[in-house]
């Protein structure tokens, strides 16, 4: 027997299987108990949470007969007689499960409400269950909400969807909605620690629970990465370590040492870390993610610290990093962390986006707390001014004075005043309280100006309104333009009066489309082998400067274990001497082989076809195809039958640009430029 997944073979059958959906599982089996039965119900929530399989269990609770064939309606289906088993199978003819994204037209939505009017072949009810119903059309909506709202009573219908805020609100008023939960991580765990144990494979609970929270939510996401884990544990016990390797997380223990070193403000050592898990190839996106994660914990630690588990791994080094950073700058570090990751994809590359994060963590402190600590590039110069002693609130040298209307003379020093009380200074501030501005010396009173009453503003006279052209009503019927404009061809020069004669324009036929020019003197040569399966690696990738350069126009050689031999064109020998760029081209390749790839270059001309020259030739193609279809666009000729002169007259006669043009501009229409569309 072929081997089944672990997503269909722990599927529930029956409500009390269902894990994580307790608030729906309580309303569905009261309403079945008390046999207050809704003719239509709408399940939302994300992928994998269990809406197909609810829709299930439901229809079995509808038409089970139980073991004796005498049952009736239940919440809680048998499971082994024909109407049970045939639904788990698939094969229930009364049970239709259809797919709206793939059957969304009015057309195969109203063949289905007209097999809905036929009672069921043999079961108690026939239930039709449409998934992702919101990728139905407008029409097709509006078909069914007459069968919707008053179906025959053997029928009941069953709505799935993801998205419920594209779901009409006339459908929705006609269902029973119940909303499946994102199910939590620790429930997820605590499910698949059940299915290992009745699998008889071992796992860490550390390496269920990060397969827990990678799930995002969703059950059947969940037993697929335990699927994935299982695999690639092979036959050794799931471990965290390996689940980490997998999912391509890093140890925590890395983003907390990335923490300490901000703290310390060792740019140098937070660069170190970044290229370290540049060479593990780890997704900088879900490090930034996990980065953000571990500041939250950092400022609940702070405030809530009973919110942190006993048995979390990093519980230590959490309180330890919450006695370093003050909340002030967690808040900013968190919200830099996440504008950090929403703008990963217009970074360069994740590299740059991800450590150009850390640099700005570095280069901003939160302001107004007294305990920002800023680099000092230019030492302040200190002066001495020749104040008496102990006239301690006076600091004029220290701080500028403002400018005032006249220069004074020198007054005596005032009587110095008690010295205010030392204010509390936070041991984590590193730079002393600002001083006192001195108070600014009162200038002398300058005489007002004279008063000056301004003038009265006499109004200009209104100008009468202007009307423009579109406000005139138009008239239909006797407009002196329009007959002009379709007036018979009896010349300019006698309709309009002009003086000299006026030549008649030659119409030329349309010009055909340039056929491509292509370069002859290039040959391309085919693709060897190991070229095709080169190019079938990188055709989804897209190096850019230096690295395309390097990876597009060589010749792949051989490939022998990591060692990659490429046959390089001369002309660009000094590409692979810059670092910069062989970095980029290991940070491509490495993640399509799974591992660190080393290079080896033969400077010569290429033997046969490299990627550079595969995509001219299919540009040339594309450009070769498009002048092909070019040619079969529609063509025009002169007309020459006179009752094909005369119905397209009347067709521009009728039309509402040529009136809008006979009004506003006195134009006529030139009867040689009409022309028939050939094909």
């Amino acid at each position: 027997m072929s081997y089944q997944v672990l997503a269909r073979k722990w599927r529930p059958h029956d409500f009390e299987s269902v894990v994580g959906q307790e608030p729906v599982v309580k309303a569905i089996t009261h309403a079945l108990r008390e046999n207050r039965l809704h003719h239509a119900y709408l399940f939302t929530g994300t992928r994998g949470v269990g809406k197909t399989t609810l829709s299930r269990i439901l229809a079995k609770s509808l038409n089970c007969v139980g073991p004796d064939g005498q049952g009736g309606v239940t919440d809680h289906p048998c499971g082994v007689c024909e109407a049970c088993r045939a639904i788990d199978e698939g094969r229930f003819v009364d049970y239709i499960e259809m797919d709206a994204a793939s059957n969304r037209s009015v057309e195969e939505m109203t063949a289905l409400l007209e097999q809905a009017m036929y009672a069921p072949t043999n079961a108690r009810y026939k239930v039709y269950m449409i998934d992702e119903v919101h990728q139905l059309t407008s029409h097709a909506f509006n078909a069914m909400l007459k069968t919707l709202e008053e179906p025959p009573e053997y029928v009941k219908f069953i709505l799935a969807t993801t998205d419920p805020q594209k779901v009409p609100v006339t459908v929705l008023s006609r269902c029973l909605q119940f909303n499946l939960r994102n199910v939590t991580p620790q429930i997820v765990a605590n499910h698949m620690t059940t299915i290992l144990s009745q699998e008889g494979i071992q796992a860490e609970p550390a390496a269920l629970k990060l397969l827990g929270i990678g799930a995002r939510g969703s059950m059947r996401d969940g037993l697929s990465l335990l699927d994935q884990a299982i695999a690639f544990a092979g036959g050794r016990p799931v471990t965290l370590e390996g689940v980490r390797e997998m999912l391509g997380i890093m140890d925590s223990d890395v983003l907390v040492e990335l923490l300490q070193s901000l703290a310390k403000g060792d740019a140098a050592r937070m660069m170190d870390i970044a290229g370290e898990m540049s060479m593990k190839s780890l997704s900088f996106t879900e490090a930034m993610r996990d980065l953000a994660g571990l500041i939250h914990r950092v400022a609940m630690a702070q405030r809530v610290p009973e919110a942190i588990a006993a048995d979390d791994l990093d519980r230590a080094a959490i309180f330890e990093l919450a006695g370093i950073f003050t909340p002030e700058e967690l808040q900013l570090y968190y919200q830099i962390a996440l504008h950090g990751r929403s703008d990963m994809n217009l970074a360069p590359d994740e590299y740059a986006g991800f450590t150009m994060a850390l640099l700005r963590m570095l280069a901003f402190k939160p302001a107004g707390t007294g305990n920002a600590k800023f680099p000092v590039r230019v030492p302040p110069v200190k002066t001495e001014a020749p104040v008496a002693p102990k006239a301690e609130p006076v600091k004029v040298a220290t701080v500028a004075a403002p400018v005032v209307a006249a220069v004074e003379p020198p007054k005596p020093v005032p009587k110095p005043e008690p010295k205010p009380e030392p204010q509390y200074v936070a041991p984590w501030e590193d730079m002393p309280r600002e001083a006192p501005i001195a108070k600014p010396a009162v200038a002398k009173p300058v005489a007002p100006a004279p008063k000056v009453e301004p003038k009265p503003v006499v109004a200009a006279p209104e100008e009468p309104p202007v009307w423009e052209d579109d406000d005139v009503p138009y008239v239909a019927e006797g407009d002196e333009y329009i007959d002009e404009m379709f007036a018979p061809d009896e010349g300019f020069a006698e309709r309009f009066g002009n003086e000299e004669p006026v030549v008649e324009p030659t119409v030329e036929a349309e010009p055909e489309p340039e056929a491509p020019q292509y370069d002859d003197g290039e040959t391309i040569l085919p693709f060897s082998k190991m070229g095709q399966f080169w190019y079938d690696k990188l055709r989804y990738t897209h190096p850019t400067t230096y690295a395309r350069d390097i990876l597009e126009h060589s010749e792949c050689v051989s490939i022998e274990g990591s060692v990659i031999t490429l046959r390089l064109e001369p002309f660009y020998e000094n590409r692979t001497k810059n670092k910069q760029a062989m970095q980029l081209v290991q940070r491509i390749v490495d993640p399509l082989f799974g591992r660190r790839m080393t290079f080896k270059f033969e400077i010569a001309t290429p033997q046969s076809r490299t990627i550079s020259q595969h995509k001219r030739l299919m540009a040339r193609e594309a450009k070769h195809a498009q002048y092909l279809e070019d040619r079969k666009g529609p063509r025009y000729e002169k007309i020459e039958d006179e009752v094909e002169m005369k119905v397209a007259f009347e067709a521009i006669k009728n039309s509402p640009e040529a009136r809008i043009l006979a009004r506003r501009f006195g134009a006529t229409v030139y009867r040689p430029s009409l022309k028939k569309k050939v094909n």
